[in-house]
């Protein structure tokens, strides 16, 4: 060992070198830039809309599902849905609505959503 290797901690793990700076790999800066064409485009939504995107993503988890029941969903011109939720995508959110029902529904149609009478937070 020389001197650049010599442990100054010893801490359990795997072991760590560090090369002297006239030894190190230059990387070239194309190399480094991120290309954003993997990068998809957001729809933009206003703060209490995306709070209710959470909450429904939230609620779309199995064990959710179970445990908040029975949701009630007010939708915009005052229309309630009862329901739970089934799955949540990009601009929609697919809702059961009885036993074998689904009803699918725009994401900004959602107003709020109960539980137990009082609204979900």
């Amino acid at each position: 060992m020389n001197s650049f290797n010599d442990p100054l901690l010893f801490i359990k793990g795997p072991p760590v070198f560090h090369l002297p700076p006239n030894e190190r790999a230059v990387i070239p800066y194309e190399l480094l830039d991120e290309s954003t064409s993997i990068y998809e485009i957001q729809k933009s939504y206003s703060t209490k809309t995306l709070a209710i995107i959470d909450k429904l993503k939230f609620l779309a988890k199995p064990f959710q599902r179970k445990v908040y029941q029975p949701l009630i969903f007010h939708l915009k011109g005052g229309v309630t849905v009862p329901g739970e939720v089934e799955q949540v995508e990009d601009s929609q959110v697919t809702l059961q609505v009885g036993k074998e029902e689904l009803m699918t529904v725009p994401l900004e149609e959602i107003e709020k959503i109960m539980w137990r009478g009082s609204i979900l937070k």
